[in-house]
């Protein structure tokens, strides 16, 4: 009876013109935002490699000069976009691209994309998950909004009852119709997304695990709307109301509530402007090591220090150049400064993500999309990743140059070094977060997802077996 149901439901809808068009409309938009987005990709990973290679070139075509001076100039890491981005693109164009690595200061992120666009890019952009997120569930409220209210309106429900077709078994079928016609959507859009990213030839692979984890996510948002669908088709007195009920919830869950937990978390638990962070840098700084301050308390004490570890009375009897070990640990010590704060934003940023895990029981779309955004490595998780593993890497490369001093420039009056010294500098080699650590992360985003598609699949199969027949 179910497949009876689902039968008749695919024909009465494809029968009608105005589904047809919405079906097609939607296919093209599916096909354009994908092309887009590949080409985009495509794009990013020809340009990745050619700037990562070209700051290499830079590093190591440098004039002969002191090290520190080099440490000073630095050099760059470029954030790299992996595959998954071709759906979710997140964050990815209003965070920067580019992070200096330079002496004595850790710098955030920048040339972000959406600063070379005009005013109307922050409505955003035809891409994958947009039409996932918003226009798929517009889809299928237009395709389901009548499923049950054209059936009491053209009494054929009577017909089915008297039959002996159960109400359960009506919803399930009408529920089987939705899904098998949003079912073919999706494996269009991720099928050809993931053969498209495997023909780019692109260094960075993802398997087909973690494609599978983000089309299932998408799933999960797909059947919520379906069981809502069918629940309030079932219980509305006409079809004019269930529309209008549809569309307001769809307005709700998807505009008004992630709104909402925006301005909520970020009235809760504001970010310090800009200058109070420097501002409270700066102080931690003042009375600390810093490389340059030989005579400073903190300064005295590392000197003691290296003194009694060598063994001698002064520095000048020390076998290497004392101010090259001054300089790498001065690095250190302002290293764990910058540490320090960059993870009070990143604390802030977790009591945000309360905020925004509790607004998630009210609307799905919330859990959905920082899920989608951490398996697409494009949210805040990923660039707090990325630019904590490009500070290690400022360091040891730093140290590096600072030690190279302190080993070659004792008794030189002016000591340079060349080619040798910056090509003997490893190259930075970002190490992508395991998909289990990031899922782990979200276990309560998954778990509500979850819950959210069992209260409303039990909420659909329960409560229309009692829907008033009119």
């Amino acid at each position: 009876m179910i497949g009876h149901v689902a039968q008749h439901e695919l024909r009465r809808q494809f029968r009608d013109g105005r589904i047809r068009t919405l079906l097609i409309v939607v296919t093209l938009m599916l096909i354009a935002s994908l092309v887009l987005s590949l080409r985009d990709y495509q794009l990013a990973s020809n340009q990745y490699q050619k700037n990562l290679s070209q700051a290499r070139k830079n590093w190591e075509s440098q004039s002969t000069k002191d090290p520190h001076d080099a440490a000073h100039d630095g050099t760059y890491v470029i954030k790299p976009l992996y595959p998954l981005a071709m759906i979710d693109k997140g964050i990815k164009q209003f965070s920067g691209q580019v992070v200096h690595l330079g002496a004595h200061e850790r710098k955030q992120s920048t040339l972000n994309e959406a600063k070379d666009h005009s005013g109307l890019f922050r409505f955003g952009e035809l891409t994958p998950s947009f039409i996932l997120t918003y226009v798929i569930p517009l889809l299928l409220i237009f395709l389901g909004y009548n499923a049950f209210t054209e059936e009491k309106e053209k009494q054929t429900i009577r017909l089915l009852l008297v039959q002996g077709a159960l109400l359960s078994q009506l919803a399930l079928g009408k529920w089987l119709a939705l899904f098998l016609q949003m079912i073919g959507l999706w494996c269009l859009l991720f099928v050809a997304a993931a053969i498209s990213s495997y023909s780019v030839g692109s260094e960075i692979s993802a398997d087909v695990s973690q494609w599978m984890a983000l089309g299932g996510i998408y799933l999960f948002y797909f059947i919520i709307f379906i069981n809502l669908i069918i629940w309030i088709s079932a219980k509305a007195s006409s079809s004019g109301m269930s529309l209008t009920v549809l569309l307001t919830l769809w307005i709700i869950i998807t505009l008004i509530i992630p709104k909402a937990s925006t301005n909520l978390a970020g009235w809760s638990y504001p970010f310090p402007t800009l200058q109070t962070f420097r501002d409270n840098i700066n102080e931690d700084q003042t009375n600390g090591l810093n490389g340059h301050n030989f005579w400073n308390e903190a300064a005295q004490d590392f000197q003691q220090k290296v003194l009694d570890e060598y063994g001698v009375e002064s520095i000048e009897d020390l076998p290497v150049a004392y101010g090259g070990l001054l300089l790498a640990e001065g690095e250190k010590y302002e290293s764990e400064i910058y540490t320090k704060h960059f993870d009070l934003l990143q604390s802030q940023y977790e009591k945000q993500r309360s905020i925004y895990r509790w607004c998630g029981l009210l609307s799905p779309m919330l859990p959905v999309r920082f899920l989608s955004m951490a398996i697409a490595r494009t949210d805040y998780g990923f660039l707090w990743h990325f630019e904590d593993e490009a500070e290690k890497y400022r360091v040891e490369f730093n140290t590096a140059l600072n030690m190279n001093i302190a080993e070659n420039a004792k008794g030189v009056n002016r000591y340079e070094a060349g080619r040798e010294l910056w090509a003997s500098i490893p190259e930075f080699d970002y190490k992508w977060q395991p998909p289990q650590e990031i899922l782990r992360d979200h276990t309560l985003e998954f778990a509500s997802v979850l819950l959210w598609a069992i209260l409303s699949f039990l909420l659909t199969v329960f409560f229309t077996r009692n829907i008033q027949i009119v």
